[in-house]
């Protein structure tokens, strides 16, 4: 991405295992840090010192079947996952040259199902990171 551009929503989007989540509506990202508070005797105010951090990604799709044999994953393959109690493999980036690639392995930590009269079933799914959050630069293999 050249500088200054700015990443479009319909183009950021998570992958699961290297397949991507099928009729993704939205996707997000959140990366937390505690914070250790010192005070002594010796301070005046308390000063906060960064520990560790962590991670979590969540995202929203449409709920439909995808194709038999689909390159892409859908609400009962990440169901199925979850149950299993499966780590996953999991980036979030536009898969363009040079753009922004976070990824790291989590697990599924929720999905559910919404179906309201009048409208699209919806999809949602949470991740909860498990170890280092990998932040890179997508380059085409």
């Amino acid at each position: 991405m050249a500088g200054g551009q700015i990443y479009k929503g319909k183009d950021l989007r998570i992958s699961v295992g290297g397949k991507t989540l099928y009729h993704s509506t939205s996707c997000s990202i959140s990366v937390s840090t505690t914070l250790e508070a010192i005070a002594t005797k010796d301070t005046e105010g308390t000063v906060n010192v960064p520990s560790n951090y962590e991670w979590s990604l969540s995202a929203e799709s449409l709920t439909a079947d995808k194709a038999v044999g689909g390159t892409q994953n859908d609400f009962y393959d990440l169901l199925q996952l979850q149950l299993k109690g499966e780590e996953v493999d999991i980036e979030m980036t536009t898969g363009k040259e040079g753009d922004v690639l976070m990824k790291g392995k989590a697990y599924i930590e929720s999905t559910s199902i919404s179906a309201d009269t009048g409208s699209s079933s919806t999809s949602s799914f949470s991740f909860k990171g498990n170890g280092d959050l990998a932040l890179t630069r997508f380059k085409k293999v």
